[in-house]
C-alpha cells in the first residue's frame, strides 16, 4: 500500500485506526483498478489521501478526514468529537471556455432574496442549492447534474465549480462514492 500509516503504536489498537486503514485500502484498490497512482497518510485521528486516474480523462481525487476531540481521547463518545470529512474530485474539460458556473448551498442572502447577482438561480434538482453562472451551460452540464443527483438529495455536495476549463466537485462526506466517480470519469 502506497498510502502509509503515520500512527503512533498506541493508535494501532484503536477501532478508528482500523476504519481509516480500511477506507484508505479501498481507495488505493479503486485507484489501482483505474491504473492510477496514490499517495497519502493515515492514523486513528485522520487521513489525507490523493489519487490520480489517467483514463479516459485524468481525474485528481482527494479525501480528507480529521477528527477533533475536546479532551484528546479518541475513545470517548462521539458526543465530544467533531469530524471533518471531505472529498475533492477535479478534472480538466477543454473546449468549453465560454462557460463558467458554481453550484453551492443556499446562503442567508439567497433565502432572503438579496440580489447578489443576476446570474444566481435555483438549482432544479434540489431547492437547497443555487447556481451562479457566467455564459452558457457547458454541454456536459445536464449529464453532470443527473450523475450527481443522489449527492444533491443527500446534501453531500458542498460546491461544484467550473472555471477556466477545470471542473471541481467538493463533497462533505464520509463515503467514497466510487459508483458516482466511475460515472464522472466516463463523462
Amino acid at each position: 500500500m502506497k498510502i502509509k500509516s503515520n500512527a503512533s503504536p498506541a493508535e494501532l489498537s484503536s477501532p478508528f485506526f482500523t476504519l481509516n486503514e480500511e477506507f484508505c485500502s479501498e481507495f488505493e484498490s479503486y485507484i489501482a483498478s483505474k491504473n492510477g497512482k496514490v499517495k497519502g497518510k493515515y492514523n486513528a485521528w485522520s487521513f489525507l489521501i490523493f489519487g490520480k486516474t489517467p483514463h479516459p480523462k485524468p481525474w485528481d481525487v482527494m479525501y480528507k478526514k480529521s477528527t477533533f476531540t475536546t479532551n484528546g481521547n479518541l475513545l470517548m463518545s462521539s458526543k465530544y468529537q467533531s469530524l471533518l470529512a471531505l472529498a475533492e474530485w477535479e478534472t480538466e474539460r477543454k473546449g468549453t471556455h465560454d462557460s463558467e458556473f458554481e453550484i453551492r448551498k443556499k446562503t442567508t442572502a439567497d433565502i432572503l432574496k438579496i440580489p447578489l447577482s443576476k446570474s444566481v438561480s435555483k438549482l432544479e434538482v434540489s431547492g437547497k442549492y443555487v447556481m451562479c453562472s457566467k455564459g452558457k451551460k457547458p454541454k456536459f452540464f445536464l449529464q453532470l447534474i443527473d450523475i450527481l443527483t443522489p449527492l444533491f438529495i443527500s446534501e453531500e455536495i458542498y460546491r461544484i465549480e467550473y472555471l477556466n476549463n477545470k471542473l471541481r466537485i467538493e463533497l462533505r462526506s464520509e463515503h467514497h462514492h466510487f459508483n458516482i466517480l466511475d460515472q464522472l470519469i466516463e463523462l
